[in-house]
């Protein structure tokens, strides 16, 4: 692979965790020249939708009184130069104390929720290249659980999959049509939540 040479601008910076910088996927091409970084910030179509669809219902479920559901890449900062970025984070009210704040939540999620990856999660510095998507999901499952977060939720729409990690337990393996446990009662299906949204098509 062509060499990279000189500073990554900080705005590709998405997330810093275990010593390392994750750039936004797609930042390689920006510092080569063929794309512009208008071309890689956004999602997909189906994956806003997918966060959008996720979010309604989360707030048709979780006692208003009790939670907020944070989205828009929500910061949280975990400790000195560990920030991560998430799709959705629900947070106990009464455990975020200024709701007003124009810094990174502090205060773990009591659950996240992330849809695909949006990161390039190759460590160049290395020779050859080490990395994989996988290796990216469990290190930053690892540390949001670390933190204090109940569960983290990984919607795959390559695979139609989610993965689920939860304090002791073992990697939980999902298809969309199946009921996917949240904390105490509650829980989704993102099969049946897309079709009723009018986002996938029923099912027969």
């Amino acid at each position: 692979m062509e060499a990279i040479t000189g500073q990554i601008p900080e705005t590709l910076l998405y997330e810093e965790f275990g010593g390392r910088k994750y750039y936004r996927r797609g930042y390689r091409q920006i510092l080569l020249g063929l794309k512009n970084e208008s071309e890689i910030m956004g999602s997909s179509v189906f994956q806003s939708l997918i966060v959008s669809a996720l979010i309604f219902y989360l707030k048709t479920i979780l006692p208003k009184n009790h939670y907020w559901v944070q989205s828009s890449e929500a910061g949280l900062h975990l400790d000195r130069a560990e920030n991560l970025a998430n799709d959705i984070a629900i947070v106990e009210k009464s455990k975020l104390k200024d709701p007003r704040s124009l810094k990174y939540n502090d205060v773990p999620p009591r659950f996240v929720i992330e849809v695909d990856i949006k990161i390039d999660p190759r460590d160049y510095s290395a020779e050859p290249a080490v990395g994989s998507d996988m290796d990216y999901i469990l290190q930053k499952s690892e540390q949001l659980l670390k933190f204090g977060v109940e569960g983290i939720a990984w919607i795959l729409t390559p695979s139609r999959k989610t993965l689920l990690m939860r304090p002791n337990h073992r990697l939980e393996v999902y298809n969309w049509t199946d009921e996917v446990p949240l904390f105490g009662e509650y829980a989704f299906c993102l099969q049946r939540i897309l079709e009723e949204e009018g986002i996938l098509p029923e099912s027969e």
